[in-house]
């Protein structure tokens, strides 16, 4: 009996580690990172309305340029989200991101995270944005 339970004692150790059930320490740090902050609307809106030159607050736009130019969240910087990787601002900075949607402002969210920046919020998607805009055509 003793031999059966320490065979299929074996067997179970075997198949945890042959199925991903021990994590490496990349997952564990990716997965760490999926509880980025959703901001809303208004707390974003009040946030740009109150901004001066000495917030510690940055927001950025990572759609198209093109996008960018025909309406923006006023003082946003425009970093397509091709270039996130390129962004040279501060890592103890706060960043509110956001593109047209939910998902891809997330996932901008997800890449600064992973270059090390670590106060990053975003919105749900500036497609529905209510608020005054910026133009720059």
């Amino acid at each position: 009996m003793k031999k059966i339970f320490l065979l299929l004692l074996t067997i179970c150790l075997f198949l945890t580690g042959c199925f991903g059930l021990n994590k490496s320490k990349d997952e564990d740090k990716k997965e760490e990172n999926t509880n980025i902050e959703k901001i809303s609307y208004s707390k974003l809106n009040e946030i740009v309305n109150n901004y001066s030159e000495h917030s510690n607050i940055d927001v950025i736009d990572v759609r198209s340029e093109e996008l960018f130019d025909e309406s923006h969240i006023k003082g946003a910087i425009n970093v397509p989200y091709d270039n996130i990787s390129d962004i040279i601002i501060s890592l103890d900075r706060e960043i509110i991101v956001y593109s047209s949607t939910s998902m891809k402002s997330r996932q901008a969210a997800q890449e600064l995270i992973e270059l090390g920046y670590k106060n990053v919020k975003y919105i749900t998607g500036f497609d529905n944005w209510p608020y005054e805009v910026e133009k720059n055509r």
